[in-house]
């Protein structure tokens, strides 16, 4: 039976000594983001996976990272698995441990975490327009990242999908499709619309709307089948109802076409769709529809490896902009065809 690779054997592949990979697995000095690169390209050219307790013993580390994602009735459960599972390798390819955290607690629930020495550095997510954690985290004795923007958001570090590249884009592309008027669904959950994602999103879709002149309606809607039915099927019936519509961030592109559908009117056809996020690897609409979505192993990775640069002394605790993620631009085949003007 094959022996398994030492750090010794890392070192020989990567061409560094054996006290170097050992500063790269503990973190314990500078090491130049180049040669870090060799070492973790030769560990996983080797298969080679370190003692978790015994590097926590000699670094005085746990190796364990903490999420704080809290979980409420109006969760996108589907979507929020993405993140975990794709925030869970990233951190598996730094050498850490995911700890979920789930719950309502808020900043208590935080320093509490903080306090434990349960975790090496924190992601947050769920960031709210005005979040009360920005603050605990300035506090914190440990480094901290969040997954979403707050509004006072000085001194700390955050990364996020571009929800404005986003709102701009859902804008442009109708009004390039030749809409004047549209409808935006909006999520009416109390726990939604105070996030930061949706705030930055509905900002930079009113500002570019209103420099194309493309005039916007909103209707706030439940995320359930029954609640979309009903409620588009209201604004349906009513005298001038807009054949536009854009499905913004945390509702489901998937309900309102089946509705759209159901109704007697097609995407790509009759109306247009537009979605500010998709439903990943499980829609439940028949239409191929058009839409943005989060690149979330961009997202996630590139959080993890803010928090880990936080920890190897690399990245300064604060004072770093905060880092927008371009969204993935899905064409699909729901928007109509630009019709030529009258006369």
């Amino acid at each position: 039976m094959p022996s398994s690779p030492t750090s010794r054997d890392v070192a020989y592949a990567a061409g560094v000594s054996q006290s170097t990979v050992s500063y790269v697995l503990s973190g314990k000095r500078f090491v130049a983001p180049k040669t870090r690169a060799r070492v973790h390209e030769a560990m996983r050219a080797l298969g080679y996976r370190p003692h978790a307790s015994a590097r926590a013993l000699k670094s005085n580390r746990s190796r364990i990272l903490g999420l704080i994602v809290p979980y409420h009735r109006c969760t996108d459960a589907p979507g929020q698995y993405r993140y975990i599972v794709s925030l869970a390798a990233a951190c598996r390819r730094h050498g850490y441990e995911l700890l979920v955290i789930s719950g309502e607690e808020g900043v208590e629930g935080m320093r509490r975490l903080t306090e434990s020495a349960l975790c090496d550095g924190i992601l947050i997510m769920d960031v709210l327009d005005r979040d009360p954690r920005v603050e605990a985290a300035r506090e914190s004795r440990i480094p901290s990242v969040f997954i979403g923007f707050s509004h006072d958001a000085d001194g700390v570090v955050a990364t996020d999908t571009d929800f404005e590249a986003i709102g701009s884009g859902c804008a442009q592309r109708l009004h390039d499709a030749g809409h004047r008027r549209a409808l935006v669904i909006n999520p009416t959950s109390e726990h939604i619309m105070p996030m930061g994602f949706l705030h930055r999103f509905t900002q930079a879709l009113d500002d570019r709307a209103s420099a194309l002149g493309l005039a916007l309606e909103s209707l706030e809607v439940a995320r359930d089948f029954r609640s979309m039915r009903a409620a588009l099927d209201d604004y349906l019936a009513g005298a001038s109802p807009a054949d536009a519509f854009i499905a913004a961030p945390a509702t489901s592109i998937d309900d309102a076409i089946n509705v759209l559908t159901s109704s007697g009117r097609t995407p790509g056809v009759d109306i247009s769709i537009i979605g500010a996020g998709g439903s990943g690897d499980s829609p439940h609409t028949s239409v191929d529809y058009t839409h943005y979505d989060s690149d979330v192993s961009r997202v996630t990775g590139t959080a993890v490896g803010l928090l880990v640069e936080q920890l190897e002394g690399i990245l300064p605790l604060a004072g770093r902009e905060p880092e927008r993620i371009a969204p993935v631009f899905h064409p699909g085949a729901s928007l109509r065809a630009r019709r030529p003007s009258p006369g």
